[in-house]
């Protein structure tokens, strides 16, 4: 592994970005869907056909994907949840990248040598 001082600005920013996202703040791994439904109270509007908006997370669970009702007094804490791990994977890709890059020049290098 490299010194990070040989890492380029924006690789070094990215790192310590992610770093410390994934020390300061909780994360989910998935994304928000609003769903209708139908809550089932006689009397209801939704037994009318006028269904209730609700918001559910979307994770995967080994092979399966499951989703998960979000009360709305934890709609906000969710949405910032999934927004750290948004930004997370955007860093990762960014530097997963720069890590490519990198490589691709050592192979490239490696090709000059010959055997």
């Amino acid at each position: 592994m490299r010194h990070r001082g040989q890492f380029t600005r924006s690789e070094r920013f990215a790192r310590s970005r992610l770093t410390k996202l994934l020390h300061d703040r909780p994360f989910l791994c998935g994304s928000l869907v609003r769903m209708q439904r139908a809550c089932g109270k006689q009397g209801c509007k939704c037994t009318r056909g006028e269904l209730h908006l609700s918001l559910y997370l979307a994770i995967r669970v080994g092979e399966k994907r499951k989703m998960i009702h979000i009360p709305q007094a934890l709609e906000s804490t969710a949405q910032q949840w999934i927004e750290t791990y948004q930004e997370a994977w955007g860093l990762m890709e960014k530097i997963s990248q720069t890590c490519l890059e990198r490589f691709v020049k050592a192979k490239e290098r490696q090709r000059g040598k010959g055997p």
